[in-house]
């Protein structure tokens, strides 16, 4: 079989395998896969990884030829899964690497980039290499690595949170104008207070006076003396003494 052969397969199964399972035989091979996170050089294989939902993170990985024969990596792939119960939770884009050709005893070296979008959560990620080795297309699984993703925190001066609080406050503002309108508007003008004249009188403006009274007249000491009769008035002229 060539090789030409076994990359058309291996795109067939890319395209087609969305969880991947072995199948036949299992077979030990001396090749020695291992990889560690660019954007955290000193994260350990023991230590918890901490990613933030919408960060990208660069996989480097080191493949060590110990067999006799030169093997070829075509692929990579991988997922996560739940810690406790091992269940995939999902799985990573297979995507194609090379092909790179690695001699007997040699070691190379690539990258992957994992976009993290999954729901706050622990994880184990795993993942896992494509082989060409004695003809047959092998998957070789790395140790896993446990992460703890999280929500990425929304800071107040962000452009998008912005905009939603103007968006908001605009609505608020036409609701509170709109109900002015149709009830606040009519409740004033029917609360406020209205001025009524008394019965049989007619109101007198501020600042101005009284009208002086026609039918009587008011004297030096102070009382109406139009109730008086007149003799008793000349009587008391008459009672002056000079």
């Amino acid at each position: 079989m060539k090789f030409s052969t076994i990359f058309t397969a291996l795109a067939a199964t890319i395209a087609s395998v969305a969880a991947y399972e072995t199948t036949g035989q299992k077979h030990t091979v001396d090749i020695l896969i291992d990889y560690h996170i660019k954007e955290t050089p000193d994260l350990s294989s023991t230590d918890v990884a901490n990613w933030v939902n919408g960060d990208s993170v660069t996989l480097q990985y080191v493949v060590n030829n110990n067999e006799d024969k030169e093997i070829i990596v075509v692929g990579v792939t991988g997922q996560f899964k739940d810690p406790i119960t091992e269940k995939i939770v999902t799985n990573l884009t297979t995507g194609k690497v090379g092909p790179i050709n690695v001699a007997p005893g040699e070691s190379i070296k690539f990258d992957q980039k994992i976009n993290v979008d999954l729901i706050p959560n622990n994880y184990e990620l795993i993942p896992h290499v494509f082989v060409a080795h004695d003809e047959v297309i092998k998957v070789i699984p790395c140790r896993g690595q446990l992460a703890t993703i999280v929500d990425a925190a929304i800071s107040f001066f962000d452009p998008r949170l912005i905009f939603l609080e103007l968006v908001l406050l605009a609505t608020f503002g036409g609701l509170l104008f709109a109900g002015y309108q149709i009830w606040g508007k009519s409740y004033i003008q029917g609360t406020a207070p209205v001025v009524k004249a008394k019965k049989g009188t007619s109101p007198v403006s501020a600042g101005s006076s009284p009208a002086p009274s026609s039918s009587g007249a008011s004297t030096g000491a102070g009382y109406d003396a139009s109730w008086i009769p007149e003799a008793h008035l000349k009587q008391k002229k008459t009672k002056k003494v000079n």
